[in-house]
């Protein structure tokens, strides 16, 4: 009964009034508006008056009465658990502010004694209130010896799982041929990113080059200057300007090609200007003197010398005379096998590697 009273009330609070208009309402003679933008205004009957008005008829209505006393006592229930509930809330924020700690200000630094431990320090300072080092963690160089292992796993899985399948991308070496006279040299790190593998590398002999005329090459030569190796033949040159070794690449092809298109202008061939080979130095290629080398007599001298001394040693071991040095080396092995049983045990003992002898008290 309580209950269905409880959410009649909620009903009745909830509910709005309205105007209710008669059913023949009066119309008015003149004429009316035809639009009106303003809605028509009513006023919301307040909890308060609802209570009122229910108050009035509770003498006569029996459900009124009910709905009146369960509402105030649902009105009491509700002050008792807000009461309770602002307690609780109390108590927490009592916990909450148990459990911060003060605010405390950082120790001053205080600075340790010179001991053999900080020796060489330049700032041996100790932070007090520090917590104590627990030792349970490795140290740099031991992760660092961790990381070097990882390292070594990861190739090691490239090396058994990843290498062999680079046999299905092998092609057959094929030479180069007459129409490819330049040769590129990259640098490489295997994978790994580095400022110097943009490098690029070109080589060329200019006498490979085709449809040229020995002019031509001449003036290919001149115009190569200290890239012209004249000892080799070789000019060499390298460009590491841009990112990436395609533009690198694409940068010495381009200037390979101005140089053969100057070298083949035929307005100057530059043949009254010398080759100018300052930029090189010609090492010195020594060879063995032919003054050293020996002669015929100094052979036949030597092979006398060499078969007497073969003639000594023979008739000294037919007297026996001659002495064995591995003969030696037994026998002296042999006359320490005797010595070595006539040794008390305790000598014998001291002697070996790692051997400790026996402790004896004396009394003094």
């Amino acid at each position: 009964m309580a209950a269905s009273l409880q959410s009649f009330r909620f009903a009745v609070r909830s509910y709005n009034c309205r105007y209710l208009v008669p059913q023949y309402a009066a119309k008015s003679i003149g004429r009316g508006r035809e639009l009106s933008t303003t809605p028509r205004k009513w006023k919301e009957a307040s909890v308060d008056e609802i209570e009122a008005g229910l108050a009035k008829i509770a003498a006569t209505s029996r459900l009124a009465a009910e709905y009146l006393r369960v509402s105030k006592e649902t009105d009491e229930e509700l002050m008792t658990s807000d009461e309770s509930s602002q307690q609780d809330e109390e108590e927490l924020r009592q916990k909450y502010a148990a459990r911060q700690q003060p605010y405390v200000l950082p120790l001053r630094r205080k600075r340790l004694k010179d001991t053999f431990m900080n020796m060489g320090d330049p700032e041996p300072w100790e932070e007090e209130g520090m917590l104590d080092d627990d030792h349970d963690d490795m140290p740099s160089l031991a992760h660092g010896e961790l990381e070097q292992h990882r390292e070594m796993r990861h190739y090691a899985r490239l090396a058994a799982w990843e290498m062999p399948l680079l046999s299905q991308l092998a092609k057959p070496f094929q030479p180069p041929t007459a129409d490819m006279p330049l040769r590129f040299r990259y640098t490489t790190y295997m994978g790994e990113q580095h400022p110097a593998e943009k490098k690029v590398v070109l080589e060329f002999t200019p006498a490979d080059i085709p449809d040229l005329t020995d002019v031509q090459r001449d003036k290919l030569r001149k115009l190569s200057g200290v890239r012209w190796n004249p000892e080799e033949d070789i000019v060499k040159m390298s460009c590491e300007m841009f990112e990436t070794q395609a533009q690198n690449k694409r940068y010495l092809g381009d200037l390979v090609d101005k140089l053969l298109a100057e070298a083949k202008d035929p307005t100057d061939t530059f043949e009254d200007v010398p080759f100018d080979t300052r930029h090189h130095r010609f090492k010195p290629k020594l060879s063995f003197p032919e003054e050293w080398n020996m002669t015929e007599q100094r052979r036949i001298e030597l092979a006398r010398y060499r078969q007497a001394i073969a003639d000594k040693d023979r008739h000294l071991e037919l007297a026996e005379q001659l002495i064995d040095g591995i003969k030696q080396i037994d026998e002296g092995l042999a006359k320490q096998e005797p010595i070595r049983e006539s040794l008390p045990d305790m000598l014998l003992a001291a002697r070996r590697p790692g051997a400790k002898g026996k402790r004896v008290g004396v009394r003094r």
